[in-house]
């Protein structure tokens, strides 16, 4: 969609948006790559598994199984308009599933496989999910989170399906493999996105089929007018969140492009390995992301890729001169938040890159700061970084509020959410806000400690437990167990795992200290800043230990 250029105004200059009255995202990215004299046997996906072992899917056989499970979904009830949950890791699984929602004219629900119970019952309840189709390891979560879902009448399963639900991958080897493609409007809903954390009960963010070409511009300008012959795409971001999917998997796709996807659980020495094994040449990283990969790229073998993106967060001076370091490239940033899509980016080709400036707006979009009457104010003044109306990445609606679209001022404007200033360059300056009193960052994600706390306090063998934030963001629990409840290693583990179950992964706290009693406040509430003041055993566990049985 955005042609070359040699300057950033040429680039807007050029540009026209080209999105047609009638687009399917999934006939886009998968079907289209198969017809009108396209090769469809490119390959699209290539799979890693942990033992090593690689498969390669071509985008023929992506069209093929999603038809299957498009099939699949239909004879189960599943209609155009209803939503349908869909949890996987990085993986064919997860294509298969997206695309063959899309196709039937479904709206898909990404979750990641990392939330746990309750915020799965809050996006299936939320959503009205009329099915699920989720990874063996969901499973048992969605099952016990199904009394809060009445509308949800069917569930498949990957692999060794529960009592109660469909194994997916038998049922698509009955169906058969011709599946038309619903045509669907380009403002006809596609997805419905809620957060990555598990904080809270987040309103869903509802896209339109032409989110898409929407967040193409951006994308393409931060990967260096992506794409280039020879690209191969990976990424770390989640695939069931909004910059995943929006930023790397669809754009890739929708160029043709194969997408790398990696076991879970990687380290970034071993993430470095997998992109230099399958000569990946372009990547899209979150910024926490990024940042390990650089700073284990400065003493483990690492490719050199010919372009990196990264965002929402802009880098500082330092971490920027660290990633062109190891990785011989700038590393451009991509802006916007969820309702938004992407509407900023930056190329080191075509313009200055400044520290903690995301860059320009998008060519064929305006982004202004704006006052409190959505009015658009002088360069570098400080206001609410707001979107112009018409933008075709931008949202439908929030989901199930009531007022929904509450982002949106009277003019039309589309208010981000986030207050800072745009100069005379035309560099906008986000601000980055003060995170909201107990509730801290953990692998990029906000983790409100009341909810952990409270999750921890409602297991029978705990008495009472306070949650603190130590050593660079990471989480530690105090615990009073429950009378009688041996306080040990054992216990220790199974609070751990009871919390990635209940809560999320990313909120398990990495130590467990038990206590014979917690320090209270003048209200009654647990004194965090007398736990997190405590003084660390000089006998701790070794670093890989994630418990400890001292009393205080």
């Amino acid at each position: 969609m955005l042609k070359a250029a040699k300057s950033y105004e040429e680039a807007c200059r050029l540009f026209r948006w080209r999105i047609p009255d009638r687009y399917n995202i999934a006939f886009d990215v998968c079907d289209r790559q198969t017809m009108a004299g396209a090769d469809g046997h490119r390959t699209a996906l290539i799979v890693e598994a942990a033992d090593g072992s690689c498969e390669r899917y071509t985008f023929h056989v992506l069209r093929l199984l999603s038809n299957r499970l498009a099939n699949v979904l239909t004879q189960a009830g599943v209609v155009p308009g209803d939503r349908v949950l869909v949890s996987f890791g990085a993986s064919v699984e997860a294509a298969v599933a997206l695309l063959a929602v899309l196709k039937l004219g479904a709206v898909a629900v990404p979750v990641p496989v990392t939330l746990g119970e309750l915020p799965l019952a809050w996006r299936l309840a939320d959503s009205g999910a009329a099915a699920a189709i989720v990874d063996t390891a969901v499973a048992p979560r969605l099952l016990a989170a199904r009394d809060a879902a009445p509308a949800l009448a069917s569930v498949l399963v990957a692999d060794s399906a529960p009592a109660g639900c469909v194994e997916m991958w038998a049922a698509m080897e009955a169906a058969p493999d011709n599946f038309a493609p619903l045509v669907t409007g380009a403002d006809d809903a596609a997805l419905l996105f809620y957060p990555e954390h598990a904080r809270g009960k987040p309103a869903g963010v509802l896209h339109a089929h032409r989110a898409l070409p929407g967040n193409l511009p951006p994308v393409e300008l931060a990967l260096g007018f992506f794409p280039q012959s020879g690209d191969i795409l990976w990424s770390p971001a989640e695939w069931m969140g909004f910059e995943g999917l929006m930023w790397a998997v669809l754009p890739a796709w929708h160029h043709g492009v194969p997408v790398v996807a990696g076991p879970a659980g990687q380290s970034p020495e071993q993430q470095l390995a997998l992109m230099g094994r399958h000569g990946v040449r372009v990547a899209y990283a979150p910024p926490v992301n990024l940042l390990k990969l650089a700073e284990a790229a400065t003493s483990a073998p690492h490719p050199i890729p010919r372009a990196l993106a990264t965002g929402a967060k802009p880098l500082s001076e330092s971490q920027h001169e660290l990633v062109a370091r190891v990785f011989g490239v700038h590393a451009h940033e991509i802006w916007g938040v969820a309702e938004t899509g992407a509407v900023a980016a930056n190329n080191s080709v075509l313009m200055e890159l400044r520290s903690n400036s995301p860059g320009r707006a998008s060519p064929g979009v305006t982004v202004e700061a704006v006052d409190a009457g959505g009015r658009p104010i002088r360069a570098g003044e400080r206001g609410m970084l707001a979107l112009a109306p018409g933008a075709p990445g931008s949202f439908l609606a929030h989901w199930n509020t009531a007022d929904p679209l509450r982002s949106r001022l009277p003019s039309g404007w589309l208010m981000t959410g986030v207050v800072g200033s745009r100069d005379l360059d035309g560099y906008l300056w986000p601000e980055a806000a003060a995170p909201e009193a107990g509730t801290v960052l953990v692998e990029g994600l906000p983790v409100a400690l009341d909810e952990v706390q409270s999750a921890l306090a409602w297991h029978p063998k705990v008495a009472a437990a306070g949650v603190v934030s130590v050593r660079d963001r990471e989480l530690k629990a105090f615990v009073v167990p429950a009378a009688g409840i041996a306080a040990d290693v054992t216990l220790a583990r199974e609070l751990q795992d009871f919390i990635a179950v209940r809560r999320a992964a990313h909120e398990v706290p990495r130590r467990v200290e038990f206590v014979d009693a917690l320090p209270a406040g003048e209200d009654g509430a647990v004194a965090r800043d007398d736990l997190a003041a405590r003084p660390l055993r000089l006998d701790a566990p070794a670093p890989d230990e994630r418990w400890s049985t001292s009393s205080r």
